[in-house]
C-alpha cells in the first residue's frame, strides 16, 4: 500500500504538473513562428549588405587615382612619419579656452597618450620618473585648438626673477610655418590660469623678443594628477604639409629647478622630426556629398586606416568615423588588401549595423577604402508588418496560457506561503517549540504536501527532545532535595549529640550549602524566562539605580573597592529595577569570583546614541578566546570560584537573559591592556 501511494505521489509531482499544463499550449506555433521571423530577417539583411557594397563601390570609382585628396606625405614610402601623425578632429562649435576640457565632450575618450616611449630627453638617467601627457586636436573656423593633459605629482610654477625661461615646467609647441622657417612657441605660467606665450630660440631657454605672443592663447589649469593646458592658435600658420610638434619639459625641484626630462608627441625613433597633421580632407566631403546614400554614413579612410571624410545620414550613428581618428583593422582589413567586404554585428537592439567596404586605388597601389554602414531598422519594420497575421495567431495561445499558468503559479505560492506561516508560527520570539504539526496541504499527493509532512514529523521529534531538556532541571531537583534532606538531617543529629568531629561536621555542612546552591543555580537558570514574562515593565533612572547600587556593595564587600564613573541621573530606560539589580548582582559576584584580592572592580556608564552602556572591568587572569563567546549559554565555566561555593557558569546565563528581555545584549571580552576582563551590557533608553 505505501510503495502504491509513494508511485502515485510520483506521478503527480509538481514538476510534472507543470509541464504537462504548459505543453498542451506551448508547442508548436511560437517555435514555427520564431524561425519564420529569424529566416526572413536574414535574408533581407544579406540583401541590405549585398546593395551597400554596391554603393561602396561606386563612390570608390569615383575616387580612383584621387591622392591628392588623402594629402599623403611628401616623401614617398615615409611611412614612419604617416605613423606618427596627429589627428585632428573637426569641432561642431567654438572651444571655450578654460582649461577644464568640457567643451570636447565625447572626444575627450580619444585623448593620446604620449609617455616613456616618447622620452627624447632624460637629465636623471631614469632616476626620476618622466612625464606623461594626453593630447587632443581639432579644428573649427580656421583654428587649431589643443587639449595637453599632463601627468605630474610635483609642478614647479615659474619663478618671476628668472630670466632663463628653461627653469620650470613648460608646454612646447613646434611647427613649420607658410615661409618654410621653425617656429617655436613656449606655453609658461606663474600659476593656475592664463599661460604666457613665448617666441623661443632654438636652445629653447631665451625668448627672440621678450615680448608674449597674444594670437596664441592657452590657459593653464592644475588637476588631480597634473595640470590640463587648453591653447588655440590660426591653422594659417601651418604650411601646406601642416607639421607641428607639441613637447613637455619636466622640472622637479623647486631649488635646482632644471629641466630633468622631456616628452614629445614624436618617438624616440623618428627625434627630429615633425609630426603631421591629419585634417578630414573638404575636397572629400564635398564630393561624398554629393554622392549621399539615402538612410546610411558613408566613411573615408586613408591606407593607414585613418578617418579622411563622413558623411552622416538620418539612420543611427555609431562612433565608427565620427569619435575616432582611425577605424578598428578588422574593418577594413580586406579592402586595404584589395578585397571588397561586408561585415555584420547586433548592436544592443537587437538591430543589425551592415557595414560595405570597397578598396580605392591610385594606379594599382590601394590609398584608402570606401565605408557605407547602415542598420536594419526598416528591414525590421517592414518585417514586422509581414508577420503581423503570425503575431496575432500566436498572441491569443500565449495570453491563454499565460493566464493558466498564472493561476496555477499563485495557488502554488498560496499553498506556500500558507505553510511557511504555520512553520513560522510553530516557534515563540525566543525560539521554543509551542506545536508540533502542520495542517497546511498536508493531505496533498505532491512535493508540498511531502514537505509538509516532513515537517510535522520534525517538529514531533524536536517536541519530544525539547520536552526531556525542559523536565531536567525538575528532575535533577527532586532527585538531590531528597539526599540533601537525609544528610542535612543526620548532621543536625550529630550535632546535637556533641560526640563527632567538629570539622566533620563542619565538612559535611558545607556540602550540603554547595548542593542547596547547584539546586538553586539550576533551578533559577531553567525558570528564568517564565519568571522574567510575569515581570511588569516600567520606566526607571538607570543611572540612579546604578549609583544607589555602587554605595550598598561597598558597605556589602568591604575587602573589596567599587568605582562607579558617568552620570549619576538622567539615563531612562524601560524594565524592571528588580531584573537590573539582580544582573548587576550576576556580574558583581562574577567579577569577585575572579578578582585578584584587594584590586579595585570598575563599573563605567555612559550614553551612545540611543542605549546605555554599562561596562564592569576587574583585574585578574584573561578569558581563553575559544570559549569567551559562550560564556552566556550556561552551565560553561573555565575557572573555579571561591572556595567552597560551585562556580557553573549559570550567573552569566541569568544576566544574559535579563538584558535580552530588557532589548539589550551582553557581552564579555579581554581587556586591552590583557590584565583582566570586561562585560559590556547594552541597553536601550527611552
Amino acid at each position: 500500500m505505501l510503495s502504491r501511494n509513494k508511485k502515485l505521489r510520483r506521478r503527480l509531482s509538481l514538476a510534472m504538473q507543470i509541464i504537462a499544463f504548459s505543453a498542451l499550449f506551448l508547442m508548436a506555433l511560437p517555435w514555427l513562428g520564431y524561425r519564420y521571423m529569424d529566416e526572413m530577417k536574414e535574408f533581407l539583411v544579406q540583401g541590405q549588405g549585398d546593395a551597400q557594397l554596391l554603393a561602396a563601390g561606386a563612390i570608390a570609382t569615383v575616387l580612383h587615382n584621387r591622392s591628392d585628396l588623402f594629402n599623403v606625405s611628401s616623401k614617398p614610402g615615409d611611412s614612419l612619419v604617416e605613423a606618427s601623425a596627429l589627428y585632428v578632429y573637426p569641432l561642431d562649435q567654438r572651444i571655450v579656452l578654460d582649461g577644464y576640457g568640457s567643451d570636447w565632450n565625447l572626444l575627450l575618450s580619444q585623448k593620446r597618450t604620449f609617455g616613456a616611449e616618447s622620452l627624447v630627453y632624460d637629465r636623471t638617467a631614469g632616476s626620476v620618473s618622466s612625464v606623461s601627457f594626453g593630447l587632443l586636436l581639432g579644428e573649427h573656423s580656421s583654428h587649431l585648438y589643443g587639449l595637453v593633459s599632463v601627468t605630474d605629482a610635483d609642478i614647479v610654477y615659474r619663478h618671476p626673477q628668472y630670466a632663463r625661461l628653461d627653469n620650470s615646467d613648460q608646454v612646447r609647441i613646434e611647427f613649420i610655418d607658410t615661409a618654410g622657417e621653425t617656429k617655436r612657441y613656449l606655453l609658461i605660467t606663474e600659476t593656475a590660469g592664463n599661460a604666457s606665450v613665448y617666441e623661443m630660440h632654438e636652445d629653447w631657454v631665451r625668448p627672440l623678443t621678450g615680448e608674449p605672443v597674444y594670437t596664441l592663447n592657452a590657459i593653464w589649469r592644475e588637476t588631480g594628477n597634473g595640470y590640463d593646458v587648453e591653447f588655440r592658435f590660426p591653422m594659417a600658420w601651418l604650411n601646406e604639409d601642416q607639421q607641428l610638434m607639441i613637447s613637455v619639459a619636466d622640472v622637479n625641484s623647486q631649488t635646482e629647478r632644471r629641466i630633468d626630462t622631456v616628452v614629445t608627441t614624436i618617438t624616440s625613433d623618428n627625434a627630429g622630426a615633425l609630426n603631421k597633421l591629419i585634417i578630414r580632407s573638404p575636397e572629400l566631403d564635398r564630393i561624398i556629398r554629393g554622392l549621399g546614400y539615402a538612410d546610411a554614413s558613408v566613411c573615408i579612410v586613408d591606407q593607414y586606416r585613418r578617418v579622411r571624410a563622413v558623411l552622416g545620414s538620418n539612420a543611427e550613428l555609431s562612433t565608427l568615423c565620427t569619435l575616432t581618428d582611425k577605424v578598428a583593422p578588422n574593418l577594413v582589413v580586406k579592402a586595404l588588401l584589395g578585397e571588397s567586404n561586408v561585415y555584420r554585428r547586433l548592436l544592443d537592439s537587437g538591430e543589425a549595423l551592415v557595414l560595405a567596404s570597397h578598396p580605392i586605388y591610385q594606379d594599382s597601389e590601394i590609398i584608402g577604402a570606401v565605408l557605407v554602414e547602415k542598420n536594419s531598422s526598416t528591414i525590421l519594420s517592414r518585417q514586422r508588418d509581414s508577420l503581423n497575421k503570425i503575431i496575432i495567431a500566436t498572441a491569443i495561445v500565449f495570453i491563454i496560457a499565460i493566464i493558466g499558468l498564472l493561476l496555477f503559479s499563485s495557488l502554488l505560492a498560496y499553498r506556500i506561503r500558507n505553510l511557511q506561516k504555520e512553520v513560522a508560527t510553530a516557534f515563540d520570539m525566543d525560539g521554543r517549540l509551542i506545536k508540533d504539526a502542520i495542517a497546511a496541504s498536508s493531505h496533498a499527493n505532491d512535493e508540498v504536501g511531502e514537505l509538509s509532512r516532513g515537517f510535522s514529523l520534525l517538529l514531533s521529534r524536536l517536541k519530544s527532545y525539547t520536552g526531556f531538556l525542559e523536565s531536567v532541571p525538575r528532575t535533577l531537583r527532586h532527585e538531590i532535595l531528597n539526599p540533601l534532606n537525609t544528610i542535612s538531617m543526620a548532621l543536625q543529629k550529630m550535632s546535637a549529640a556533641s560526640v563527632f568531629d567538629e570539622k566533620l561536621v563542619n565538612s559535611a555542612n558545607q556540602a550540603s550549602r554547595q548542593l542547596e546552591l547547584i539546586v538553586h543555580s539550576l533551578t533559577e537558570a531553567a525558570h528564568i524566562d517564565d519568571a522574567l514574562s510575569q515581570d511588569e515593565k516600567e520606566r526607571f533612572d538607570l543611572a540612579a539605580l546604578l549609583s544607589e547600587y555602587i554605595v550598598n556593595i561597598n558597605l556589602k564587600h568591604g575587602e573589596y573597592t567599587f568605582t562607579c564613573s558617568g552620570p549619576s541621573s538622567g539615563l531612562e530606560i524601560e524594565g524592571s529595577d528588580l531584573r537590573i539589580t539582580q544582573l548587576l548582582d550576576k556580574l558583581k559576584d562574577n567579577a569577585i569570583d575572579f578578582s585578584e584580592a584587594q584590586s579595585e572592580i570598575k563599573f563605567e556608564l555612559s550614553r551612545d546614541n540611543s542605549e546605555a552602556i554599562i561596562s564592569l572591568c576587574n583585574k585578574g587572569a584573561l578569558i581563553p578566546e575559544a570559549i569567551i563567546d559562550n560564556l552566556c549559554n550556561g552551565i560553561i565555566s573555565h575557572r573555579q570560584g571561591v572556595i567552597g561555593e560551585p562556580h557553573l557558569g549559570i550567573g552569566l546565563y541569568v544576566a544574559s537573559r535579563i538584558a535580552k528581555y530588557h532589548n539589550g545584549s551582553l557581552k564579555i571580552f579581554n581587556r586591552s591592556d590583557r590584565d583582566g576582563v570586561c562585560v559590556r551590557v547594552q541597553l536601550p533608553l527611552c
